[in-house]
């Protein structure tokens, strides 16, 4: 239970310097050899943010998606719960979408991997219908 207990720190202190806007933190959170899926699992055009990120170098691109995407006006977790190294986190936002000034809205959910005491994986899912519709010009 210990091991667990310091794996849902990890995910924790992920989220935490996120919303502190220590984005030097964030990306310290990733392991170097982590693997990034946001809502899909596939290839993507550099500043497209749904897709697939392998290594720290393209956690960093990530991150960078996110800033550049939104301002978050609301993030919320809701609970964080590990078996082993294996962490469900779950939650709700609301973005601003930066390019139309619309309010992208969801619930999401998060599955992590840790690994060396770093997120190895970590599989993203938000509705990207919403997404989608929040982008449209």
């Amino acid at each position: 239970m210990k091991k667990s207990n310091q794996n849902i720190q990890v995910v924790e202190n992920y989220f935490n310097a996120f919303q502190q806007g220590k984005i030097d933190q964030v990306l310290d959170s990733f392991h170097d050899d982590c693997l990034i899926v946001s809502v899909k699992d596939e290839n993507r055009p550099k500043k497209q943010l749904h897709g697939t990120y392998k290594t720290k170098s393209e956690a960093q691109q990530f991150i960078a998606n996110i800033v550049d995407l939104f301002d978050t006006k609301k993030f919320e977790v809701e609970r964080i719960v590990a078996q082993n190294n294996i962490v469900f986190a779950n939650g709700s936002f609301v973005h601003e979408v930066k390019a139309t000034g619309k309010m992208f809205v969801s619930d999401w959910v998060q599955l992590s991997v840790i690994a060396d005491g770093k997120i190895k994986e970590y599989r993203f899912y938000e509705d990207s219908a919403a997404f989608v519709k929040a982008s449209a010009v």
